[in-house]
């Protein structure tokens, strides 16, 4: 009767720190997933900033925002002299700046 109670003790504590382990891995693999997430829209910011600086150095006409492709994407263009400022917001949030962009023409 002894061993049968210390066996189901083992057996309760084992199962107890398996729990424990596996909502740890989950919760890690969650914070892995807002990290990639908020990774993509930094790129796809990055990318579309880019875009309109790029436009602005070759031609000088202040470029418009591109056409909402899905990203959930908004961009400030402002223009001061020959210099660009581009703000990328994501969901109301500032993502990405790029300042003082030149015009070469």
């Amino acid at each position: 009767m002894r061993r049968t109670h210390l066996f189901l003790t083992e057996l309760v504590l084992d199962l107890f720190l398996f729990a424990v382990c596996a909502a740890v891995c989950a919760g890690l693999l969650l914070h892995a997933r807002g990290m990639s997430r908020e990774s993509r829209r930094l790129t796809e910011a990055v990318y579309a900033a880019q875009t309109i600086a790029e436009q602005w150095r070759a031609t000088g006409v202040r470029p418009a925002w591109p056409a909402q492709d899905g990203s959930g994407l908004t961009g400030v263009l402002t223009v001061s002299g020959d210099a660009l400022d581009i703000a990328v917001y994501a969901d109301g949030a500032l993502v990405y700046t790029l300042e003082g962009v030149r015009c070469l023409g």
